[in-house]
């Protein structure tokens, strides 16, 4: 069973968070296929620059992000990731996020399954921006951050559902593409406990 964790975390500011599909498909083959561990690749990451990153800083960000999010599920999980096709992979890398950032997914409870529920086609910066500044108003430790740390997260989840095919790309409005997750996936995702992500994802009442 995969834990639902993230909903007792404190609400996170990450602005370099993107989805990292390319790294995580990468990785998963490593530990699967490789039988690498997580401390292998970190090594490999350090010595030789496995993910091809800009500078140690960058390849240390990317490392941080994967692992914590390859921690999040079972190896069932990463079984069933690898036998999917680039589309469902994308839609599983999301999952991953979704179980390791708080506020991204409230807002992709909140905000982008509202949208699909009341057939809102579109995704403004207003309604990114809006949700969180709720978020600010709740909670002590965000209504700290900056305008320029809100835009930044703004446009790091715009980045995620973008490079996720959950959202076309025109200009200050996207439209919402409704992913499509087979029943097979469905049916593994419900089995391992987060079928509540199932929903939000499928755009369904809870």
């Amino acid at each position: 069973m995969i834990e639902l964790n993230v909903l007792n975390q404190r609400y996170p500011c990450r602005t370099k968070d993107y989805l990292w599909y390319r790294e995580i498909r990468q990785t998963v083959i490593m530990i699967l296929e490789e039988h690498r561990t997580l401390a292998d690749i970190k090594r490999l990451s350090e010595e030789e620059n496995v993910y091809n990153a800009v500078s140690s800083s960058r390849a240390n960000e990317i490392r941080t992000v994967v692992a914590r999010r390859i921690q999040s599920v079972n190896e069932s999980f990463l079984c069933v990731f690898l036998e999917q096709d680039t589309q469902t992979q994308k839609v599983l890398s999301v999952i991953m996020v979704m179980l390791t950032d708080r506020m991204f997914f409230e807002f992709m409870d909140q905000v982008y399954r509202e949208k699909l529920i009341t057939n809102c086609h579109y995704l403004h910066d207003s309604d990114m921006i809006g949700f969180i500044h709720s978020v600010q108003n709740q909670e002590t430790n965000a209504s700290k951050w900056t305008d320029a740390g809100v835009r930044k997260v703004r446009d790091n989840y715009k980045s995620i559902l973008k490079e996720a095919g959950l959202i076309s790309d025109d200009g200050t409005k996207r439209k919402i593409i409704r992913p499509i997750i087979k029943p097979e996936v469905r049916d593994f995702l419900i089995s391992e406990g987060i079928g509540r992500i199932v929903k939000i994802l499928a755009g369904e009442r809870a």
